[in-house]
């Protein structure tokens, strides 16, 4: 299985392993939820994919910090994430 599928896995609309903190039913609680199950494998499929399938093509130090930048995001709303001890 790879990245893109363990993102989609674990953030299921159906029965996520990973949840955002919170009442479900909470609206902000919920794009969350939402927000995180497309982020996730979107920036999988557009950032990680494309940097390590293409090696030939070579980014900018500001496209590099960039990308950082959106994967630092995903690493933090993933730690403050809820799941199984």
């Amino acid at each position: 299985m790879d990245a893109t599928n363990v993102y989609e896995k674990v953030f299921n609309a159906r029965s996520p392993v990973l949840t955002w903190p919170g009442d479900p039913s909470d609206r902000t609680v919920s794009s969350m939820q939402n927000g995180l199950s497309k982020y996730a494998p979107g920036l999988n499929m557009t950032v990680r994919n494309t940097a390590t399938h293409v090696a030939s093509d070579e980014m900018t130090a500001q496209q590099a910090l960039e990308r950082l930048a959106a994967l630092s995001l995903l690493a933090h709303w993933i730690d403050e994430c809820e799941g199984p001890i």
